[in-house]
């Protein structure tokens, strides 16, 4: 029998540890970079309840030039699913530094057509994970649990997919796609840099 996938949302992932080879010195610096913005007092509040978010422009920083040419280079190979023609060739990026009890609102990235997370400082699942909802208009899979039991859920009925943070992951992500990160319960910082790009 012949399907059709209608209105389908992806989540594409890499690591860019792997491909890499000089990713530990490039991540130490990140860090640096980040850790001595934060000193500072160089943050904003947007998504983050607790925590703390960097402005959006760290690909000025020499330390994150390298990121955000890799980023373009990961969506340009994914912009073929949003356009036959066109290239992704704007991006920018921010960090996100939460410690215990801190986390990330429910929210999208509506001025991007395209966001995604690198996962710099991430060892467990405790540091907080991000949860990606169904995208259909009223989450019409949970309402279908009203109804019958969806023990053994499948990615057609599924409403919620769940990430787990890895040092070296890349994830991205359509910028409409409702998502959160849950509380960090640990005592170890969990620090990422989200992004968001456009289409030229």
């Amino acid at each position: 029998m012949h399907e059709t996938r209608l209105f389908y949302t992806p989540v594409w992932r890499d690591d860019l540890d792997v491909p890499e080879s000089n990713w530990t010195l490039r991540r130490e610096l990140m860090l640096n970079r980040i850790t001595a913005l934060a000193a500072e007092g160089l943050g904003v509040q947007k998504t983050n309840f607790g925590g703390w978010q960097s402005p959006d422009d760290l690909y000025r920083y020499p330390e994150f030039q390298w990121l955000i040419g890799r980023v373009m280079a990961l969506g340009n190979e994914i912009a073929p699913a949003f356009s036959a023609k066109q290239r992704f060739d704007d991006g920018i990026l921010w960090a996100n530094v939460n410690r215990r009890g801190d986390f990330n609102a429910v929210h999208t990235h509506p001025d991007a057509v395209l966001s995604g997370v690198v996962y710099l400082k991430a060892e467990r699942r405790e540091q907080g994970v991000i949860q990606f909802f169904d995208a259909r208009e009223g989450s019409p899979t949970a309402q279908w649990r009203c109804y019958m039991d969806l023990k053994d859920g499948t990615p057609l009925t599924d409403f919620v997919h769940e990430v787990e943070p890895r040092e070296g992951c890349i994830l991205f992500f359509p910028g409409w796609l409702k998502h959160w990160v849950t509380p960090n319960t640990t005592d170890s910082e969990r620090v990422s840099v989200s992004f968001n790009i456009r289409l030229s």
